[in-house]
């Protein structure tokens, strides 16, 4: 029997990057090397940078993790690595957009052995303090969703709005609570959220005097059919039930209850293929747990080839 191939998508919130603690940070990425991802979009990446000491020490990551990267522009907050066994880099996408403090990255991958079997994978990190922000960033977000690109056939030119593989993302707000999975733990009530600043950073004023909580992020990319593979595969026979929908970040004193922050978005069309979607706990290394949703690669590719009518 053939084995089946995988693709393992991974998306990691590291808290400060280890904080400067070397023996942390080492721990991490071994942590996550044993995933065995083959994208991996890592959020919080002080220490890391485009030259000097800090490039060193992403090398250093690419090296421990068996995967090639590229930082997000200016603070190299965000990274997004793949395994170049897998994939062939097409495109990194200028996203110096404004409104943005901890700029996303994305790339343009073509599946190996393919000749033009493309997608896109990005790292987003929504603005911790502000959901006005958190809007307009949502809606720089859907642009991954609305790359068209142009490839010369036997026929001619053809046009294609590329499929989202991944995009991995810390979305400091909310899921749809009217999209919650039965039995996963409701989004917090502005009542049990007990520092005010953070009242203040996750909801907004409808009228005065009464706020919601913000999940206005999550409801536009869901317009956008960038899906959330959490919630799908909860729903799916076999895919792993309330596990693959269980928190990303514990039980607060200021943040109120645990709930779920850290989402892995994907084009609706390719949701076929995801297998499996599991929280990883990295208690003792980070605030945030880790997902990883695991997607069956033939599928993927046929799925692609079906949609644009292609043969590999």
């Amino acid at each position: 029997m053939k084995a089946r191939r995988l693709i393992r998508v991974v998306s990691c919130n590291f808290e400060r990057n280890g904080g400067g603690n070397r023996k942390k940070w080492l721990a991490m990425h071994q942590r996550l090397a044993a995933l065995r991802p083959t994208i991996l979009c890592r959020q919080e990446n002080p220490g890391h940078a485009q030259s000097g000491a800090g490039r060193t020490l992403f090398n250093e990551s690419q090296r421990i993790l068996s995967l090639v990267g590229e930082l997000g522009p200016k603070l190299g907050s965000t990274a997004l690595y793949y395994d170049p066994e897998v994939f062939e880099q097409i495109t990194v996408w200028d996203t110096e957009w404004p409104a943005w403090l901890l700029h996303p990255v994305a790339m343009t991958l073509r599946l190996r052995g393919t000749k033009d079997v493309d997608f896109v994978a990005a790292c987003t990190h929504l603005s911790y303090n502000s959901p006005a922000l958190r809007v307009a960033q949502a809606d720089d977000v859907t642009r991954f969703a609305d790359r068209v690109e142009t490839y010369e056939t036997s026929t001619g030119t053809i046009a294609r709005k590329l499929p989202v593989l991944a995009i991995g993302q810390d979305c400091n707000s909310y899921v749809d609570p009217d999209r919650l999975v039965p039995g996963e733990a409701s989004i917090p009530e502005l009542t049990q959220i007990n520092d005010p600043q953070h009242r203040a950073h996750r909801s907004y004023e409808i009228a005065p005097g009464q706020r919601v909580m913000d999940s206005k992020p999550n409801r536009i990319l869901l317009t956008a059919e960038l899906e959330d593979v959490a919630r799908h595969t909860a729903l799916t026979p076999g895919g792993g039930g309330l596990t693959a929908v269980a928190p990303t970040v514990d039980t607060s004193k200021t943040h109120g209850p645990a709930h779920r922050v850290d989402v892995i978005f994907a084009s609706r069309m390719l949701l076929p293929a995801v297998v499996n979607v599991e929280v990883i706990e990295m208690t003792g290394l980070s605030d945030h747990h880790t997902v990883l949703a695991t997607y069956d690669l033939d599928t993927v590719s046929e799925i692609y080839c079906d949609h644009f009518d292609l043969t590999t």
